[in-house]
């Protein structure tokens, strides 16, 4: 059986154009006594023309890739080449003698099981100048018994240990490189032991944000915000670089205090020039130099400035409205009927949502605050890609159609000749195919992006209050997890009672789901407006790439961010959580809302008096949020927040303060006779549509007819 250490097959096969129909089946791993892996694919469909079966694996703990090849008659194979104590990838596929794939399995995970007498490697410490690895002896194997142990960077041997040594300081990396370190272990015996791998990028400091605008006549303003990236807290100045259209130095702005976030430069003549940020760190012989940025200097700024508003087409904003409310009134609902009552009606007005059409149809604002009279024109930018239509630059108001899917777009406008070259900032467009705003993804194992409520609504009828909204009574101590803060780049403990005696407020979120993005960018405006009264927190609960997870969240200054999951870079935070983070805490979908209250007064909400000097945090409310946007969800947060430290609610029209039995029965009436009327407006609209076509199919018909007449009666 051959065996290769790529998978360039694979990806040939995948990438080759087939008009065979791939087929999925489930596949089945099995861990042998002997730490093998045996693989059945008994499901697989068999295609006559299939050469052979393709099994592709790949360690998680250090990105490897491996294919072994089999006989096409063959059903179950066992993988030997194997690492102990690694969780690998696996998935097996048919190919044809063009190596196209004909079907392939499912991908399946299995954890190998590590060596009890292999050391334990850790990253203790991590800055830009160095990285700190430290080794734990295992138990069972004795000091006298180990000749020496060999450190392995990126696969190859880089220095020779004795025994006694349990620490080893690396100082030559290189920023943003990844690094896998693995220690062996040999014996006296002639016996050689290999620790997990451990996968780091070697950290870096990010420089923040800078924008340049001008500022009145000749006046210069180049601005950057607070750093937040990994190791950034020791900053020892920073400079600012002026060079001119042909890159030439023409003033060096510094070095300026590390409080500094602006620099201003007046009289600056007007022409294109470039500014470059240096930022020095404190205690490191290490300065980090941003990319160049152009900028043109005059009289007043080239920059638009695109914004987007929605047009209502067939009701469908007036329906999501509703959903919003039904949704609300069903999580608030303390009767069984009342319930049953907001599902059947919600599920009508997803139905209607549901066939409505295939597009949106939006209004894209250009603003230009310029007097420059040189002739201009626009190029619109679709998720990154520019257009080769131009658009006037006399056109203010652009209507645009764009197909519904699972994701936003995201649209900008470019400012041309290049004479400018200006960009507007990127904004996002939501184009959902559905009403979404909560997501049963961990139960249901589908993919992240499906984020439809009308397919979530089903699991949550077959629960017993799957999200529980509202105050806990009595209150929950929190189970303690291990979380990765990706800024940091350090692992901590949650719950933790923080700086101060206060609430925490958690959300939860899958990156890749909308509703979890959106409701990521309304905490993170709440908590600006409370940035010292609470502490804001949120845990991406699956795996995803870091630097992803870094540029997600990196304009969340308010907001502590971490993830459960970062296998790659900590493999043994993943074995400190046995069970998955939402798993522990019964989460059933997302973005879900928890409130810890560290402050220790626990007496107004009935709680034993034991736990009120507890410093551990509990959970006193629990559940989620349906808000249409942020002004409403800024309500609903002052709402929950006063209900838990039982408190009136301070905001103004407050839809929560309002629902009781009665209340919901009114709203469920009016909901229910203003969708009467949109399905009535929508069945006359069809009606004339099937007018117009039957006319013009009669008028066909009838000159069909005639001629057909005719050489009847010349007959």
């Amino acid at each position: 059986m051959p065996e290769f250490d790529s998978d360039a097959l694979l990806l040939h096969a995948i990438n080759s154009q087939t008009q065979t129909k791939i087929q999925r089946a489930k596949i089945f791993l099995q861990l042998l006594s002997n730490g093998h892996i045996f693989v059945d694919w008994s499901d697989l469909p068999k295609h006559q023309n299939s050469r052979q079966c393709v099994i592709h694996y790949k360690s998680l703990n250090t990105n490897r890739s491996l294919s072994l090849c089999v006989s096409r008659k063959t059903k179950d194979a066992v993988i030997e080449k194997v690492q102990a104590g690694h969780l690998y990838d696996i998935h097996v596929c048919t190919v044809d003698e063009l190596n196209r794939v004909l079907s392939s399995s499912e991908h399946a995970q299995i954890q190998t099981v590590a060596s009890n007498e292999a050391p334990l490697l850790r990253v203790t410490k991590s800055t830009p100048d160095f990285i700190v690895l430290e080794w734990e002896q295992s138990k069972l194997v004795k000091l006298l018994d180990i000749e020496m142990y060999k450190l392995r960077i990126n696969g190859a041997a880089k220095v020779l240990l004795p025994p006694t040594e349990n620490k080893f300081i690396m100082n030559d990396g290189q920023f943003g490189k990844r690094y896998i370190f693995e220690l062996e272990m040999y014996r006296k015996d002639g016996k050689t032991i290999s620790s997990i791998p451990v996968m780091i990028n070697w950290p870096g400091v990010t420089l923040p944000k800078r924008e340049a605008f001008i500022n009145g006549s000749k006046e210069l303003i180049i601005s950057w915000e607070n750093p937040t990236s990994i190791h950034d807290g020791n900053v020892e100045s920073y400079t600012v670089y002026i060079y001119d259209s042909e890159k030439k130095l023409l003033s060096e702005i510094g070095p300026n205090p590390p409080e500094c976030r602006q620099v201003w430069i007046q009289d600056l003549p007007k022409g294109v020039y470039f500014h470059v940020l240096e930022m020095k760190l404190a205690n490191s012989k290490k300065s980090i130099l941003s990319k160049p940025m152009k900028m043109e200097c005059g009289n007043e700024s080239t920059k638009p400035i695109l914004t987007c508003s929605y047009t209502d087409a067939n009701q469908e904003k007036q329906l999501i409205d509703m959903a919003y409310l039904v949704t609300n009134l069903r999580d608030n609902a303390e009767t069984k009927r009342l319930s049953e009552r907001c599902e059947n009606q919600l599920m009508k007005i997803l139905s209607t949502l549901t066939n409505l059409t295939d597009s949106i149809h939006v209004n894209l604002n250009i603003e230009l605050k310029s007097n420059d009279n040189t002739p201009k024109s626009y190029h619109l930018i679709v998720d990154g890609k520019e257009s080769s239509a131009s658009i006037p630059g006399t056109i203010t108001n652009l209507p645009f159609e764009l197909p519904r899917r699972d994701k936003p777009y995201e649209l900008a406008v470019l400012l041309t000749p290049a004479l400018y070259g200006t960009k507007s900032k990127t904004i996002l467009v939501e184009a959902s195919r559905h009403f979404s705003f909560f997501c049963a993804h961990f139960s249901q194992q589908r993919s992240t992006r499906s984020c439809s409520y009308l397919e979530t609504l089903p699991y949550e009828k077959q629960q017993p209050r799957p999200v529980h909204q509202g105050i806990m009574k009595p209150s929950k101590m929190m189970t303690e997890i291990q979380v990765y803060d990706f800024n940091k780049n350090e692992i901590l403990s949650l719950p933790s009672p923080g700086e101060s005696r206060r609430f925490s407020i958690i959300l939860f979120y899958v990156a890749q789901c909308i509703p979890s993005r959106v409701h990521l960018n309304y905490l993170s405006k709440y908590a600006s407006t409370y940035p010292s009264q609470y502490n804001f927190i949120s845990i991406n609960c699956n795996r995803n790439d870091i630097d992803g997870l870094k540029e997600l969240t990196e304009s969340f200054t308010n907001v502590q961010c971490y993830t459960d999951f970062s296998s790659e870079d900590f493999e043994y935070e993943e074995k400190n959580n046995e069970t998955p983070v939402h798993e522990i805490l019964s989460i059933a979908g997302v973005p879900l809302y928890f409130i810890l209250n560290f402050s220790g007064n626990f007496g107004s909400l009935n709680y034993p008096a034991v736990i009120s000097t507890s410093s551990l945090g509990h959970v006193v409310w629990r559940g989620r949020l349906c808000t249409p946007d942020q002004t409403k969800y800024d309500a609903a947060m002052d709402h929950i927040i006063a209900e838990v430290s039982q408190m009136p609610c301070s905001a103004e029209n407050c839809d929560l303060c309002s629902i009781d039995e009665s209340h919901i029965e009114t709203q469920l009436t009016n909901v229910d006779k203003n969708l009467q009327s949109i399905l009535l407006q929508q069945m006359k609209s069809y009606e004339n549509k099937n007018r117009k076509v039957e006319s013009l199919n009669r008028t066909r018909r009838t000159v069909s007819m005639n001629q057909q007449s005719i050489r009847i009666n010349d007959n």
